[in-house]
């Protein structure tokens, strides 16, 4: 690693990270077990803050080069869920395959993560039972800013498989505009 390019801070912990993404950072992350299925759930994830409509074009442009439509999807911390959106009972939302809609009056306090035509999303659910780590970065982003829900999308480069290994997660830092990568413990930024 290149410390003229990077800063690295070992043992960076939920709340520092959180406090990164409060403040605008788009950060991979890259911990623990990776996730098998259809979705990235935390451990090998970009990350942002939900609450701005323009993250959705800084990470398509920067890092995914994904068309605009395309949304993105929360990860929501299980006693937030009902808050945001109209949960119905006996759907599982804990892998990100089940869409519902978001309330009226909370739309517009996470616009970067709601499909731009109706107002719904692909929700993440997460259960400390079955994530503690995610469960509690989210629950640190929620102490910065009111809200515990993150942008959550695959961490990859466009037409590239999702990163498995700190290898992979070096070349998205590489070669995209990501602001950092989380692995395990170790937080690596971009130096302005």
């Amino acid at each position: 690693i290149n410390k003229k390019k990077y800063k690295i801070i070992k043992n960076a912990n939920n709340k520092l990270i959180a406090n990164h993404l409060f403040n605008g950072k788009i950060l991979g992350r890259c911990f623990g077990r990776m996730e098998f299925g259809a979705r990235a759930l935390g451990n090998r994830s970009i990350l942002a803050n939900p609450s701005s409509y323009e993250t959705i074009k800084k990470i398509n442009q920067k890092i995914k080069s994904r068309d605009f439509w395309m949304p993105f999807a929360p990860s929501v911390i299980e006693e937030e869920a009902n808050k945001y959106f109209k949960i119905s009972k006996g759907c599982d939302y804990t892998q990100m395959t089940v869409c519902t809609h978001s309330k009226e009056n909370k739309s517009k306090m996470i616009p970067a993560v709601l499909h731009p035509a109706d107002d719904t999303a692909r929700i993440h659910l997460v259960k400390k039972s079955l994530n503690k780590e995610y469960h509690d970065l989210i629950k640190e982003f929620k102490n910065f800013s009111g809200s515990g829900i993150l942008l959550n999308t695959s961490l990859n480069l466009h037409g590239k498989p999702i990163a498995r290994n700190a290898i992979d997660c070096l070349e998205i830092l590489e070669k995209s505009d990501i602001d950092g990568i989380q692995i395990e413990n170790i937080l690596i930024l971009k130096k302005n």
